[in-house]
């Protein structure tokens, strides 16, 4: 599903962005993106839990680890994954190049890939890459960033808020790419959030922690963690106002609730963006023992190809649902299943209310974007997980992916 993201955010105070076709990719198409800070900036990093994790990440885990950063490089066509010692090397060699060139230390250089698995990428086209992508750099070079990290993206993702509090007044703003392979706990994508806010270190992966948790953890496509998800939060500390140390500074919770909300709105694109999908659907889970119960089930259900392919032709088969249900490995009574489509009560003590019930909850899950709640019966937990439908698109493009 395509989508108009809207006008590009506004600059944020101390930062400059590029987005060039370096020649990673063909026919022109923009394939090498650099996000830079006047200074070393705030850095707060999550990374993928894929064991398989790209050689981009294993630097990038290193240098944004320290808590400050100044550069994010990123290419997109070319996952550098899969690529052994040799790309390893590569990893730490494009580190050293770019910082040449902006006149900074290595380390404050956060490398990010994404395309194609298992194969190398050459020094010759990304040093020319880098000299074009800092040659670039531009305060208003957002948008051409946000088009250069896409890969099988039908759109560019990007999302922001300002934020006024008694401590000032700062602008966050994010960019995201994905649409296939995403799956909870990371995602399967990049993110790059930037604030002008005097975030510290330790408030920043905080925030960034309890963001990830409520957005991008609670998304999924296909059921496929990437080997190159990585999500950066950047803060120039160039706003007005006094430096946000913790929970407990004045500012914090503002800032915290703008990252979140941009977070959110880029996590929806991704899911909106699944490859070939057509709807999407935010599956809550009420009535679990516990929270952990209820994400289990919600996750169960949103993985299930079963239910994401009712979903794709509008097929309000309840029974894929409890099936999914009890492949969460969570003991459920199904006497005690409720299952609402939107407003349309399908299934009540694990019996379908009518045929009338099932007439409204089809014609419902035609709409794009739609919530099925699925009540439990067995406590106060609950928990929210977001996904789409698999159609045959996926499938075709999926078949013969290539950069």
């Amino acid at each position: 599903m395509k989508l108009d993201p809207g006008p590009s955010p506004p600059p944020v105070k101390g930062f400059r962005f590029s987005g060039v076709h370096g020649g990673l990719k063909s026919r022109g198409r923009r394939d090498f993106a650099l996000i830079v800070a006047d200074k070393p900036a705030a850095c707060a990093a999550v990374f993928t839990l894929n064991r398989q994790a790209a050689a981009p990440v294993v630097i990038a885990r290193d240098h944004a680890g320290r808590g400050r950063a100044q550069a994010i490089m990123i290419n997109s066509g070319n996952a550098n994954a899969a690529t052994g010692e040799k790309g390893m090397k590569f990893a730490e060699w494009s580190c050293r190049e770019l910082a040449s060139r902006l006149g900074i230390a290595t380390e404050l250089v956060v490398p990010c890939s994404t395309g194609i698995i298992g194969v190398q990428l050459e020094r010759t086209p990304f040093a020319r890459a880098i000299s074009l992508g800092v040659d670039g750099l531009s305060r208003k070079g957002f948008a051409a960033a946000a088009r250069a990290i896409m890969t099988s993206d039908a759109f560019p993702k990007w999302a922001h808020r300002k934020v006024v509090s008694e401590s000032g007044t700062a602008m966050v703003a994010g960019m995201a790419k994905g649409a296939g392979m995403i799956h909870p706990n990371m995602a399967t994508m990049l993110a790059f959030v930037l604030t002008d806010a005097p975030l510290a270190t330790g408030a920043a992966s905080s925030i960034l922690r309890d963001a990830v948790a409520s957005t991008f953890n609670r998304i999924s496509v296909d059921g496929d963690t990437s080997t190159n998800d990585t999500v950066v939060l950047l803060a120039s500390g160039q706003s007005a106002g006094e430096q946000i140390e913790n929970e407990g500074t004045a500012g914090y919770a503002d800032v915290c609730a703008a990252v979140r909300e941009v977070m959110d709105d880029l996590a929806r694109m991704v899911v909106r963006d699944g490859e070939g999908g057509t709807h999407v659907v935010d599956i809550v889970v009420a009535g679990a023992a516990d929270a952990d119960a209820a994400d289990k089930v919600a996750r169960a259900i949103g993985r299930s190809l079963l239910f994401k392919c009712a979903v794709a032709g509008a097929d309000p088969n309840w029974g894929r649902i409890v099936c999914a249900i009890g492949n969460s490995e969570v003991d459920c009574d199904s006497d005690r299943i409720s299952i609402d489509v939107d407003d349309v009560a399908l299934v009540r003590g694990g019996t379908v209310v009518s045929d009338e019930a099932v007439r409204s909850a089809r014609k419902t899950m035609r709409h794009e974007a739609w919530t099925l709640r699925v009540g439990l019966g067995d406590g106060a937990g609950s928990a929210t997980v977001i996904t789409c439908d698999l159609t045959e698109d996926y499938v075709r493009f999926n078949s013969a992916y290539s950069s």
